[in-house]
């Protein structure tokens, strides 16, 4: 089943008994009872539901490396790799209060934006972190063009300007601008 889609975000709990769940916690602080939900389909079809604790605001991302079957959950900002077929977390992301994310499927990488970084997670799972050439407080990952991840950033200052100068070159991972 490669490159169907295998996680689909829920807006709601299941019904109960309508999936298998599985619980996602987290390990430090949170700040309430609220949870995120995930539909997961394995590679044999098995559809299953995944809850994930919101950790410290209310933001709900989902990307996936369907090649791989794993999935990229963000839930209030903290970011938990699954594996879908083994119904289980592999890692938590070392990155905190995240805002953006998107799938590499063809360098089987997630890209990783905070208010103020962009951290790569390689295909090995390795989180390292890009040296931006800019200053940020907000960074956020748009579409994928041509081995482009365009990156639209809003900018140090009052006036919450955003600018598109900048992508990520997906051929070596730097970060460039558009014209340069």
């Amino acid at each position: 089943m490669p490159n169907a889609k295998m996680t689909t975000q829920l807006a709601s709990p299941p019904t109960s008994g309508q999936f298998e769940e599985v619980f996602f916690d987290l390990q430090e602080p949170w700040r309430g009872q609220n949870w995120h939900y995930v539909l997961f389909t394995t590679t044999d079809g098995q559809e299953w539901c995944g809850h994930f604790r919101e950790k410290e605001s209310n933001n709900f991302l989902v990307a996936e490396l369907s090649d791989k079957n794993i999935s990229l959950i963000v839930s209030g900002g903290h970011g938990y790799i699954i594996d879908i077929d083994k119904k289980e977390k592999i890692k938590d992301i070392d990155s905190s209060t995240i805002i953006s994310i998107k799938a590499d499927n063809l360098s089987n990488s997630f890209f990783v934006a905070t208010y103020w970084d962009i951290t790569k997670i390689d295909s090995e799972l390795n989180e390292i972190e890009l040296p931006l050439p800019f200053e940020a407080d907000g960074i956020y990952l748009n579409e994928i063009k041509d081995k482009k991840l365009e990156i639209e950033i809003e900018e140090i200052g009052a006036d919450l300007k955003r600018n598109n100068e900048y992508f990520i070159d997906l051929n070596d991972g730097t970060i460039k601008k558009h014209w340069a």
